[in-house]
């Protein structure tokens, strides 16, 4: 029983550049997102903030909140060995989902471990095709992989 087990909080960033394109990655046949652990006392924007320029060297702005979802992580969710030692640590996850835009890209001051290599915009249609292609969502993630189509498909509606 893992229920006694706190929520790890997170945070996810759908972020846009002026072309219509979104700061996204595919890796190994899943679409990742910039984000990650909020640290201590950090509060989540900050969070968003410092994980999106670790990981791709994208400068955000205009940051907006959109949902916030708990879900419990499934026996087979822990996939990396990262992953493996978090699910001994927490249920699942606290979910923070923000919109915002991409200001512009900078190197950071070191590699950090999750950086982003190759391309890192693609278009919206492309990442929410990448996300199509995972479905029958297992149950444990369904409401976020849904989460994540609603946010992409909404924007992809506004900018036509």
């Amino acid at each position: 029983d893992r229920s006694h087990l706190p929520f790890r909080k997170n945070c996810e960033g759908y972020f846009f550049d002026k072309n219509g394109n979104i700061l996204a990655k595919e890796m190994n046949g899943f679409l990742a997102f910039p984000g990650g652990g909020v640290d201590g006392n950090e509060n989540v924007e900050n969070a968003l903030i410092r994980e999106t320029f670790e990981e791709t060297g994208a400068v955000v702005k205009n940051l907006k909140k959109v949902k916030e979802l708990k879900f419990i992580w499934g026996l087979n969710w822990a996939k990396t060995d990262k992953q493996k030692e978090r699910y001994k640590q927490f249920q699942g996850e606290d979910m923070h989902f923000f919109v915002g835009e991409i200001e512009k890209f900078d190197k950071p001051k070191d590699n950090e471990e999750d950086f982003w290599l190759g391309e890192k915009l693609i278009p919206i249609a492309n990442a929410i095709e990448i996300i199509e292609k995972t479905k029958p969502f297992d149950k444990d993630v369904k409401e976020y992989r849904e989460i994540q189509l609603k946010f992409l498909r909404s924007h992809l509606k506004n900018e036509a």
